[in-house]
């Protein structure tokens, strides 16, 4: 494919990340530019109040590799930024990430071999056989199972770990999922999921290796899990209303 049309869209979504956005951007880099698909990376900074920009602008500079940067005016959201990564995007393959690159990267590979094999979607999951998980503290643990709980009660089963922030798509899928989401925060990843089954399409999760955990992560336990627990009943609220269709 040509330089214009990459085969791979990276979308990183960042938000006051001044202290590790270098470290990512080359982590990435080094990553891709060993493979052989041809790339893009697109940071889409969510408002940052730091140096996040500048740093990313500079690095730019010193390397010669297609990056692009989107600035929202103010901080919206993770779903909000990612969405935008994905109508910015020009890759035939899609993938998300977060800003610290908590998952080993090598997930890439099964992401490909799945999309490849007639999967819309190719999503990580941190609870299959093969998955590994590190570091991340009991609340947050708990809190996170309970929400998986809740999201097979309330919306669809199937799929036991909905919030992994390393997803992957057929471009034409992630344009037509996108173009439905009304979530624009943290509680976007299961609205995503509701609408591709919704569409039928077809997801195959893959074990992901967490090779850290942030100890400054973004979620607010409290203040998010109410948040994304409101967000379940908003999904099935559109779903009646017809807003997926």
């Amino acid at each position: 494919m040509s330089a214009m049309t990459p085969e791979l869209s990276i979308i990183v979504p960042a938000y006051n990340e001044e202290s590790m956005i270098v470290d990512t951007l080359a982590g990435l880099s080094s990553y891709l530019t060993a493979r052989s698909e041809s790339y893009e990376i697109i940071v889409v900074d969510d408002g940052s109040q730091d140096n996040t920009i500048a740093l990313i602008q500079d690095w730019k500079l010193h390397n010669k590799i297609d990056l692009r940067i989107l600035g929202n005016q103010r901080n919206m959201g993770k779903g909000f930024s990612i969405r935008r990564g994905v109508f910015e995007s020009r890759g035939q393959y899609v993938i998300f990430t977060d800003a610290d690159l908590p998952y080993d990267l090598d997930a890439i590979d099964g992401f490909l071999k799945a999309l490849q094999s007639g999967s819309d979607l190719a999503i990580g999951s941190r609870v299959l056989p093969g998955s590994l998980v590190n570091g991340v503290p009991t609340l947050r643990f708990a809190a996170g199972q309970i929400f998986s709980w809740m999201v097979q009660g309330i919306l669809f089963s199937g799929l036991p770990d909905t919030q992994c922030g390393f997803k992957s798509f057929k471009s034409a899928a992630a344009r037509e999922i996108f173009k439905r989401l009304t979530i624009s925060g943290f509680g976007f990843d299961v609205e995503l999921l509701f609408i591709a089954r919704k569409l039928k399409y077809k997801i195959k999760p893959i074990a992901v290796q967490m090779i850290h955990y942030r100890r400054d992560s973004r979620v607010r336990i409290i203040d998010d899990s109410i948040e994304m627990f409101v967000n379940l009943f908003n999904v099935r609220w559109n779903d009646w209303q017809g807003k997926y269709k």
